[in-house]
């Protein structure tokens, strides 16, 4: 839900059109690749939208909004912008990001609202669970991790 909030006040601060039912899912699954039950064994950002793909158009969503809902996930960690794809697919990557560094890397976001948001939804959980999944990928499949950041 923090990467959510960020993304959101990143969008509405920037301007930028965005669906927020699609920028709400794709936060949401950011990360599900990492589970095993999600996992195909291949990079875990291109298992979680492959993932959502399938959800999503089983509950009726047009190809053009499950295609964005799945950049999203699986570009959420290229190192280039990617605004160009949509505004939820920059918003949620530039909130992973910002959620990632703990609000040292702000994007220009006011720390404080930051510091407030750490607050109203805590770390404690999920960071841990994602951590020792993240180890397990790491440990199953390190190739398949530099992936994500090296893309044709």
């Amino acid at each position: 839900m923090r990467v959510h909030q960020i993304a959101v006040e990143l969008a509405d601060r920037r301007g930028w059109a965005f669906d927020r039912e699609v920028m709400l899912v794709a936060s949401i699954l950011h990360d599900v690749g990492l589970y095993p039950s999600a996992s195909r064994g291949g990079v875990y950002t291109q298992d979680g939208a492959e993932l959502a793909r399938e959800l999503l158009h089983r509950h009726g969503w047009s190809d053009h909004r499950v295609d964005r809902c799945a950049e999203a996930i699986d570009r959420h960690h290229d190192v280039r912008r990617q605004l160009a794809r949509g505004g939820e697919v920059e918003a949620v990557r530039l909130a992973d990001l910002i959620d990632l560094s703990g609000g040292l890397i702000s994007c220009g976001l006011d720390r404080r609202w930051l510091r407030q948001l750490a607050h109203t939804v805590p770390r404690r959980g999920l960071a841990g669970e994602l951590a020792r999944e993240l180890g397990r990928a790491l440990r199953e499949r390190p190739l398949t991790l530099i992936a994500i950041f090296r893309r044709p």
